[in-house]
């Protein structure tokens, strides 16, 4: 079920190129209408689309029984407003579970909170947001999420997992394993989770893939991100053609932005410790 920013879409991408290697192990990654990940189920529970996930869910199961699997699985980053809206994944499993899946398991990769806040800070501004770090660390200091819309969703970030985590395992589900990210991402991403169902044979075919995958989605350089804040807040588009029209003032309010930052962290990097430990 995510969280954002830990190497989830690289996961994904190694399932999808092995996905014959995962069926020779009964193990099926969803490929049905070209998907490349899962996180449009997570969309259409946030609208409440019963019917949309009945159809998800019957769609996989379907792409299973057709590779003669015996497990399904699901990957999505935006499952992790789940360990918020616990209601919703009480829903999710009631559907799955009609529609023939017995045994649910979730996963959540736990990020240091501050890495994660410096990563969500970088992605977030590729999404049309205008956000503020120091807003967004007292709200994640304040509730232990914080939550962000933009076009395509409503986000609920989750920092504080191990409150979180029990909340969900005593009203959703007790099969939740917290992964840490250095260990999901150890050898190659997933193997920590992927050991469970693949041979040595597969997992070593999995780890050249991974190789040739590398990183995806790397965190951009801080003044790109926050000339796409400016040009968000100000509801244009971050081009360079809006940099160079008005270089000297962006460049300015820019680098105010990015120093700013610089301190902030000073402090917020403390709290998170305190907090978080």
């Amino acid at each position: 079920m995510g969280t954002n920013k830990t190497a989830s879409s690289s996961l994904q991408r190694l399932c999808r190129e092995s996905e014959k290697v995962l069926i020779d192990n009964e193990l099926a990654f969803p490929l049905n209408s070209n998907w490349k990940q899962h996180s449009g189920a997570a969309w259409l529970s946030q609208k409440r689309d019963i019917k949309g996930l009945q159809g998800f869910f019957k769609l996989i199961s379907e792409e299973t029984k057709a590779a003669k699997c015996k497990t399904t699985l699901i990957s999505g980053e935006d499952f992790e407003n789940f360990l918020v809206d616990t209601h919703l994944a009480n829903e999710f499993e009631l559907l799955a579970k009609s529609a023939g899946y017995n045994d649910i398991d979730w996963i959540v990769v736990k990020r240091k909170p501050l890495d994660y806040l410096l990563s969500l800070y970088s992605e977030m501004s590729s999404y049309k947001a205008a956000l503020d770090i120091e807003l967004m660390s007292k709200l994640i200091l304040e509730y232990g999420f914080v939550s962000i819309g933009a076009e395509t969703y409503n986000w609920k970030f989750v920092f504080d997992i191990n409150k979180f985590s029990e909340h969900f395992k005593k009203n959703v589900n007790k099969n939740l394993r917290v992964i840490s990210f250095e260990d999901f991402t150890f050898d190659f991403v997933g193997k920590v989770v992927l050991k469970d169902y693949l041979d040595k044979k597969s997992l070593d075919l999995l780890r050249e893939v991974s190789k040739k995958i590398g990183i995806l989605r790397q965190r951009h350089p801080p003044e790109k991100v926050e000339l796409r804040y400016l040009a968000h807040f100000l509801g244009l588009q971050p081009s360079e053609k809006f940099h160079e029209a008005n270089k000297d003032l962006v460049d300015s309010l820019v680098s105010h932005r990015v120093n700013r930052n610089k301190n902030l962290l000073v402090d917020i990097e403390k709290k998170f410790k305190e907090k978080f430990g």
